[in-house]
C-alpha cells in the first residue's frame, strides 16, 4: 500500500476523518521526512498508540482548533433562553439537583467554559433553582493534548486578530466586564468555574463517553469532517450518553442524517435534538 495511504487509513481508522480532508496535509507531513526514511517513518507512526507523543504529534495539524467564547450568537441564545431553563425545570421537578454537561472537541476551552457560564445563569435566573445547592459538572474533551494543557491553565488573552472574546454578544459580555471595560487583557475563570469544568482526552469516535446520564452534550462543528461510519459511532455514544430528555446540540455545517431515537427540538437548522423518554437507537452501520 502506498505511504499516503497508509496514513490515510490510520487516520481514518482511530479518528475518522475523511480521506478528501487529510490528503494535502498528508502529502505535506510525508515531504517534510527524507526519501530514505519514509518507509520506516510511516511504519513507526501507524503502529504507534493513539496517545503516544509520536501520534499526537502527527495528528496536531489535521485538528481544527478554532473556537472563542460564545460562538455562533443565535444558537447560544437559544439555548440560554429556552433549552437550558426547560432542562433545568426537569432537574428541579425530579428532585435531583444535579446538572452535566459534556463538550465534545472543546478545543482550548472556551466552549467548555461557555457552557459553564450559560449554566451558572440558568440557574441563577430561576428563584426556585437559585435556592437549591447544585453540584454542576461541564467535562470537556478534544483529542490535541496540546489544545487541552492550555484548556487546563484557564488563561485567556485578549491580541490582536482573532482571539478568545472577539466576538462575544451582548448579552454574555457581564462575564467578562474587565475585559470589555479594557482594565484587563487576560481572563480566568473563577474557582467556583474551575472546579465545575474539567478536561479529558477522548476520541469521540472509539473512546467511552465521559460522562452518563447527561442533560446535555455540544458536538458542533465535528461531525462534518468524519465519515459515515464514524459519525454513527459518534452518536450513538453521546445518546448512550445523554438521560432521557437530554438534548444533543449540533454545529450549524453538522447533519444528523438518521434520526431514529431523536426528537428535533427546534428547526432552526436541525441543530438541537433531544433524547426522548424512553427510546432506543439503532443506526444503520
Amino acid at each position: 500500500m502506498p505511504l499516503a495511504d497508509q496514513l490515510t487509513a490510520a487516520l481514518l481508522q482511530r479518528v475518522g476523518m475523511r480521506a478528501d480532508i487529510t490528503a494535502s496535509k498528508i502529502q505535506a507531513q510525508l515531504e517534510k521526512v527524507p526519501q530514505s526514511e519514509r518507509d520506516n517513518w510511516v511504519t513507526h507512526i501507524v503502529n504507534s498508540p493513539p496517545h503516544s507523543p509520536e501520534w499526537q504529534e502527527f495528528i496536531e495539524p489535521f485538528l481544527i482548533h478554532e473556537t472563542y467564547f460564545f460562538r455562533h450568537e443565535n444558537q447560544l441564545e437559544f439555548l440560554a433562553s429556552k433549552v437550558l431553563p426547560d432542562l433545568v425545570a426537569e432537574r428541579l421537578k425530579s428532585g435531583r439537583f444535579e446538572f452535566r454537561i459534556w463538550c465534545a472537541a472543546c478545543s482550548s476551552g472556551e466552549e467548555a467554559y461557555t457552557a459553564a457560564l450559560l449554566l451558572r445563569d440558568a440557574i441563577q435566573n430561576s428563584r426556585e433553582a437559585a435556592k437549591k445547592d447544585w453540584r454542576l459538572s461541564v467535562t470537556g474533551t478534544d483529542l490535541s493534548a496540546e489544545v487541552l494543557a492550555k484548556a487546563r491553565l484557564g488563561e485567556y488573552h485578549t491580541s490582536a486578530g482573532l482571539h478568545s472574546f472577539r466576538d462575544v454578544p451582548s448579552f454574555a459580555r457581564h462575564h467578562f466586564t474587565g475585559i470589555f471595560q479594557r482594565e484587563e487583557k487576560t481572563w480566568h475563570p473563577d474557582e467556583a468555574l474551575k472546579r465545575t469544568v474539567q478536561f479529558q482526552q477522548r476520541n469521540i469516535v472509539s473512546d467511552p463517553a465521559p460522562v452518563s446520564d447527561a442533560d446535555l452534550i455540544l458536538c458542533r462543528n465535528v461531525l462534518i469532517y468524519l465519515d459515515e461510519p464514524s459519525v454513527s459511532r459518534a452518536i450513538t455514544s453521546m445518546h448512550g450518553a445523554l438521560r432521557p430528555g437530554g438534548v444533543l446540540v449540533l454545529g450549524p455545517a453538522d447533519m444528523l442524517k438518521h434520526t431514529q431515537g431523536w426528537e428535533l427540538l427546534t428547526n432552526q437548522k436541525a441543530m438541537f435534538w433531544r433524547k426522548p423518554a424512553a427510546t432506543a437507537l439503532s443506526i444503520p452501520r
